[in-house]
């Protein structure tokens, strides 16, 4: 044999060898990822004295999501990086909320969001691996209004009209707006700032000098929730450009360093398998924001269910052909056996090897459960 065949002969070689390599280490990579979310069923299946092996070897694959499959080149788990979706707000403020519509329920997004202030100064922070599926749900929130708090006065300038600036805070995200006038019955309304905010801040515009106004500030959540605040009461009659404390404040905002206080997503509706995440985002002085956000995997997709799972998984392990069957599967219980409600079947009843055995382990051999292991628990005649 030449040197040139073996050469051929050894290049070959090494790259099936490594092909196999990288086929197991994408495998372990996707049992990796099955526990970064179900971490509580696999600690509470690896406590017990008797293991399922492949769910003792962290092999999910085996049983729920073909890792055969992957291992052939056929993946399970579809991985997808797509083009990525920028929005932007051109509004300058400290707190930024961003709705993201119509994404993946089970799908992962890696957020980048860039914050840009008035000088040009430029901050930016990441939220990877946001799934919707495992935020927190918002509709737990949805029946409580905003809590109104520090309703204060600002300056009353005067420029071409008579103004004054009201400001307040509120316990959650919400809408800005005041109505007011030379009476507890008010009369006139801003309009309704809907970006939602924590600190508000509403210019009421055109007023006489020297007179009572009466007010009240309202805030609305995104659920449609309101508060209204209890009337309050200013004066027109000191009339100044700017007053010292929304000087000092001023001169506070405009030195800080621009920094991302906070950042968080939250999941606001589910409809089918398509979900809008909401994101909560602060500065500590006023900045436009950039979001950019690109989905980067589909989680879960080709799980078995039903029979392929209780039944036609086992299979692939135990073959009836070689262990036989210590009892029907597949088939429906008759009408004079009972069986116990913590005894799982599929719908209709069916009979399945998860029904005696666990799935994951248990305290028994075989893995069989407490209850399966006499025949008088489901056949009591």
């Amino acid at each position: 044999m030449s040197i040139r065949s073996c050469w051929i002969i050894l290049s070959l070689t090494i790259a099936i060898a490594l092909s196999g390599l990288s086929a197991l280490s994408k495998a372990q990579n996707m049992e990796n990822d099955c526990l970064s979310c179900h971490e509580k069923v696999y600690k509470k299946g690896i406590s017990n004295p008797y293991q399922h092996s492949p769910f003792k070897k962290r092999e999910c694959g085996a049983c729920h999501l073909e890792q055969w499959g992957i291992i052939k080149g056929k993946n399970a788990i579809k991985m997808e990086i797509t083009e990525p979706v920028v929005l932007d707000n051109l509004d300058y403020l400290t707190d930024h909320t961003v709705l993201l519509k119509g994404l993946n329920y089970e799908a992962s997004y890696d957020i980048n969001v860039v914050f840009k202030d008035l000088p040009g100064n430029k901050v930016s922070t990441s939220l990877k691996g946001v799934t919707p599926a495992r935020l927190q749900d918002l509709k737990a929130y949805r029946r409580k209004p905003p809590a109104i708090s520090k309703i204060r006065i600002g300056p009353i300038t005067k420029a071409v009209f008579l103004q004054a600036t009201i400001t307040w805070d509120t316990d959650e995200r919400s809408t800005s707006h005041v109505e007011y006038g030379l009476s507890d019955q008010y009369g006139r309304r801003t309009s309704e700032d809907i970006v939602l905010v924590t600190h508000h801040r509403v210019n009421l515009h055109e007023l006489e000098e020297g007179k009572d106004y009466h007010f009240r500030v309202i805030s609305r959540d995104m659920f449609g929730n309101e508060a209204v605040s209890e009337g309050c009461v200013f004066n027109t009659a000191k009339v100044s450009q700017v007053s010292d404390a929304g000087e000092k404040a001023g001169s506070s905002t405009a030195s800080a360093e621009l920094a991302v206080e906070k950042a968080e997503a939250y999941l606001r509706r589910k409809w089918k398998k398509r979900s809008d995440i909401i994101l909560y985002l602060e500065t500590t002085r006023p900045a436009k924001v950039t979001v950019e956000y690109v989905k980067v995997k589909d989680r879960c997709t080709g799980l078995n269910v039903g029979k392929e799972l209780a039944i036609n998984a086992c299979y692939r392990c135990h073959s009836p052909d070689v262990l036989g069957l210590s009892h029907p599967v597949g088939v429906a219980a008759k009408p004079t056996t009972k069986i116990p409600d913590d005894l799982p079947t599929l719908k209709g009843g069916i009979i399945t090897c998860v029904t005696c055995h666990n799935v994951h382990g248990g305290s028994m051999k075989y893995l069989a459960r407490p209850k399966s292991t006499s025949c008088n628990t489901c056949h009591t005649e």
